[in-house]
């Protein structure tokens, strides 16, 4: 077992069954498909179910008390969507509007919602839970991470390309199985060699009073 403190990510088996899990792919279809897009941001606002689901006993019990989701991302990976991630760390949040702040920036907008680096003190709080809705082997665009990464700080891209000669660790999962992880820690994805469906729920949480008081989360409610 993969501890989160320590490697950074930690895989929780068979969080949801199979029942549930065949309503979270209908409902996922559903939004992909109304939104023509295969990576749907603000999920949240687009599904009260999925609303619900970031709030619920199934999630929050895997996280430390007071978190919160403020981020919702829906990735459906499929034959014909079939994307390579290269290795990076997850170091922008999402925010309401631009508020010039010290130790904040660069700052960018995707999909019409404000982005931000913040200082990598607030990146260590946050937390990230992948909800798998479909199997994902080694050859379907698995997560692949590399185990302490988190605890190296921001990284640059010669730190990168040297972190990334160290084994990497494959998080193989089965529908059902979420992932959690540090945005901190080091991750990619390869295409899918035998290419199918791979969508997965992605939620970010934080815990209360968090952010700067002058900055509001993008999903803050």
């Amino acid at each position: 077992m993969h501890s989160l403190e320590n490697d950074g990510f930690q895989i929780i088996r068979s969080v949801f069954n199979t029942s549930e899990i065949i309503t979270l792919r209908k409902e996922a279809d559903r939004i992909a498909q109304i939104e023509d897009s295969v990576c749907v941001r603000r999920l949240r606002d687009k599904s009260d179910h999925f609303s619900s689901l970031a709030t619920s006993p199934h999630l929050l019990e895997l996280l430390p008390d007071d978190y919160f989701p403020v981020r919702s991302i829906l990735f459906d990976k499929t034959s014909t969507e079939n994307w390579p991630v290269a290795w990076h760390q997850d170091l922008t949040i999402a925010v309401k509007e631009k508020v010039d702040l010290q130790g904040f920036g660069p700052w960018s907008i995707k999909d019409g919602i404000t982005h931000v680096q913040p200082p990598v003190q607030l990146l260590q709080q946050m937390l990230t839970l992948r909800i798998h809705l479909d199997d994902t082997p080694e050859t379907n665009g698995a997560l692949k991470v590399i185990s302490e990464s988190h605890l190296k700080g921001k990284l640059t891209s010669s730190d990168i390309k040297d972190h990334t000669k160290s084994s990497e660790i494959c998080c193989v999962c089965e529908s059902g199985d979420v992932l959690i992880m540090s945005p901190l820690i080091l991750h990619a994805s390869s295409r899918s060699q035998k290419p199918e469906r791979r969508r997965i729920i992605h939620f970010e949480y934080a815990p209360l009073d968090l952010l700067d008081s002058k900055l509001e989360w993008s999903e803050s409610n």
